[in-house]
């Protein structure tokens, strides 16, 4: 018998707690595993120390006074892993998604669907499988 291959590890970000939590539990009902980070620094700490280990990054745009944000944290694991899949989630900053968003990524405005994230997350995980198969 084979073993089970080991769920895609997703890095969510976002400070809000309730947000957090209710997308985990979406993600990890979509089939997915989740590492969380309740800000930017950590996010970008956790990619530093282990940036090989997550397959997509979901991350909020506007993180609070003294963090970076959504946009550095996901340029930071574009240089790490340079075709990672990024979903972007706002309540206010959709506008700036064309000047500072990575290229090949997905932006959700809030109030969204938890849905509308795992589908934006396993559109992105196939596209990004499809284009390494080409």
């Amino acid at each position: 018998m084979t073993p089970a291959p080991s769920p895609i590890l997703v890095l969510l970000v976002d400070d809000e707690h309730l947000i957090l939590d209710l997308l985990k539990d979406a993600l990890e009902e979509g089939g997915y595993a989740v590492a969380t980070a309740g800000g930017s620094k950590q996010a970008i700490a956790m990619l530093d120390q282990k940036a090989h280990e997550f397959r997509a990054i979901v991350t909020d745009i506007n993180m609070g006074s003294g963090q970076p944000d959504g946009w550095a944290v996901a340029k930071r694991a574009r240089e790490l892993i340079p075709g990672i899949p990024i979903v972007y989630t706002t309540g206010d900053s959709g506008g700036d998604w064309t000047a500072n968003g990575v290229p090949h990524s997905v932006l959700i405005a809030k109030p969204f669907a938890p849905a509308q994230v795992v589908t934006a997350v396993s559109q992105l995980i196939n596209a990004a499988g499809a284009a390494e198969l080409s």
